[in-house]
């Protein structure tokens, strides 16, 4: 996909106004907008390439997360959490996951309160695939970068969170 020419970038657009204000912190804006706006441009990639597998990166991530545990099973809680969205949103990607026959709720033997959500066999076999078809797609427009570059933006994306850097070979 062609770059916009500077003058093109809605970024720099959005700079300029900022600037024009005369609004504080130009760097820390021109940051925000551009985190914003690359999220955007990168879940549209990534929901394109899933498309074909019924997920969005949503779905994509719960059966990711739940391949991800030793016995593919979580607490619909701690899925939320790690989500990082409501309840109510949590119910509703897992319904959509059970309906498809890719996940399945039971109850906690442990704690009758607390329902667990697991991962299918036939939800494993999707999410490979999905897997697959994103990595051959290079993961959307990561793989348009170098791998200096992207080892670079995951370096500053791990110091944003407060995390330490990745150990990407």
């Amino acid at each position: 996909m062609p770059r916009p020419s500077h003058e093109d970038d809605p970024v720099e657009k959005a700079r300029q106004r900022w600037a024009d204000a005369g609004h504080p912190d130009e760097a820390g804006f021109v940051v925000m907008v551009s985190m914003v706006r690359s999220y955007a441009v990168m879940v549209r990639r990534l929901e394109e390439i899933l498309k074909p597998f019924d997920l969005t990166l949503t779905l994509f991530e719960t059966l990711i997360l739940l391949s991800f545990t030793r016995d593919g099973r979580m607490p619909v809680m701690r899925l939320r959490d790690l989500l990082i969205v409501h309840g109510s949103s949590a119910t509703y990607l897992i319904d959509r996951l059970e309906k498809a026959g890719w996940v399945e709720r039971e109850r906690s033997t442990r704690d009758r309160r607390v329902t667990l959500v697991h991962i299918t066999p036939a939800g494993r076999r999707h999410i490979s695939r999905a897997v697959a078809a994103l990595g051959d797609a290079g993961f959307g427009v990561i793989g348009d970068m170098s791998r200096d570059d992207q080892k670079a933006l995951a370096d500053l994306l791990a110091a944003l969170r407060g995390s330490p850097p990745p150990a990407l070979a």
